[in-house]
């Protein structure tokens, strides 16, 4: 008799939130989001990097609104939805167009982006996986919160 796994066992991975922004697929591991929400209004700020819009307000917070359309394809993204990011982590939001799933990934699912160089645009995402016959890119927060700090600092 082969025994079947039950279908409540442990999954063995990290819960991704799959999102779309310019009609490609991105993910960050949900532990990382605090909240999704509409977009309402944003406040510019001078001598922001461009693919940092200024702030919004989330219930009397300020979060710096990150467009990660204009980062990465140098097109704004559609001012739908924004994904706040968990205050441990930053003050900081992204601009997304729609949430399309929450799946399970393993480990040996993701395939890690080679690295070209410092800040080239690959620095951002660090690894991909296939779901549902689509690439799915993994996009590194922290790094794309640091490299708004030091572009700043430029």
């Amino acid at each position: 008799m082969e025994l079947m796994p039950a279908e409540n066992s442990a999954v063995k991975g990290e819960k991704y939130l799959i999102f779309t922004i310019l009609d490609s697929l991105y993910t960050m591991p949900s532990r990382f989001i605090g909240e999704i929400a509409l977009f309402d209004a944003v406040y510019p700020l001078p001598l922001l990097p461009d693919y940092v819009l200024g702030i919004i307000n989330r219930y009397s917070t300020p979060y710096a609104l990150i467009d990660i359309g204009m980062l990465l394809q140098k097109k704004a993204a559609k001012r739908a939805k924004v994904l706040a990011l968990k205050e441990h982590l930053d003050r900081a939001a992204i601009l997304i167009d729609d949430v399309v799933d929450i799946v399970d990934v393993a480990p040996e699912e993701l395939i890690r982006i080679e690295q070209e160089g410092s800040g080239d645009l690959t620095d951002v995402i660090e690894s991909s996986f296939k779901w549902n016959g689509s690439d799915v890119f993994v996009l590194d927060i922290r790094q794309i919160l640091a490299r708004a700090v030091n572009e700043l600092g430029n």
